[in-house]
């Protein structure tokens, strides 16, 4: 149980932070209708409910929750439609993104109530869709400090920062697979401290306004 201790408190606190960044956006987008921070909003929905699925995994033991398959797509899908909303500025496009994002998390509540029912997910799909999902962290940290870059601003900086933070949290998880088993816990414990450091720094960028 001690051994779980660590990965468990980092779920709480990923679940909670989370929370509070699709709370903070949804109110956001209501004064403002920024659809961006809808889709941020909703991003992060999936972040806090793959966290809260990872720490309920760990204790129903009656029967097997295979739940990386939601963790893994949901955060991957939820990155790409952040990375797909910077990609133009346009009303009717983000409108459209908006709604194609609340159909893909809908799709994605289908796959966690199903988790019971799914196959143990194998290596190679688990390091695919690491490495995919790491990728376009990339290209949202990237967006965001040339976004900085072009306009200095606050919010723009403080994003790249987080998502700087997130890109390391999914190289160390990449690595805990390769690395001897007594350094995997070291990598996994070293990716859930940055992953929450990311998110610290995501709860400043949306709480300038």
């Amino acid at each position: 149980m001690n051994t779980m201790l660590i990965p468990n408190l980092l779920d709480v606190s990923l679940c909670l932070v989370a929370l509070f960044i699709a709370v903070r956006s949804f109110d956001i987008y209501a004064r403002f209708h920024q659809y961006r921070l809808f889709i941020l909003g909703l991003s992060m929905a999936l972040v806090s409910l793959s966290a809260a699925a990872d720490f309920t995994s760990n204790y129903v033991t009656a029967i097997p929750l295979h739940t990386d398959w939601f963790v893994y797509i949901g955060q991957t899908v939820g990155l790409l439609f952040i990375l797909l909303s910077l990609a133009q500025s346009s009303d009717s496009y983000l409108r459209g993104l908006m709604r194609l994002n609340i159909f893909a998390f809908a799709l994605l509540l289908i796959l966690l109530l199903s988790s019971a029912a799914l196959p143990e997910m194998a290596m190679t799909t688990r390091t695919l869709l690491g490495f995919t999902r790491l990728i376009i962290c990339v290209f949202i940290c990237i967006a965001y400090f040339s976004t900085y870059m072009n306009k200095p601003a606050r919010f723009s900086l403080f994003m790249s920062i987080a998502f700087f933070y997130f890109t390391a949290d999914y190289v160390m998880t990449l690595l805990q697979y390769y690395a001897p088993s007594i350094s995997q816990a070291l990598f996994r414990n070293s990716a859930d401290i940055t992953g929450v450091i990311g998110l610290v720094v995501l709860v400043a960028a949306v709480s300038l306004d």
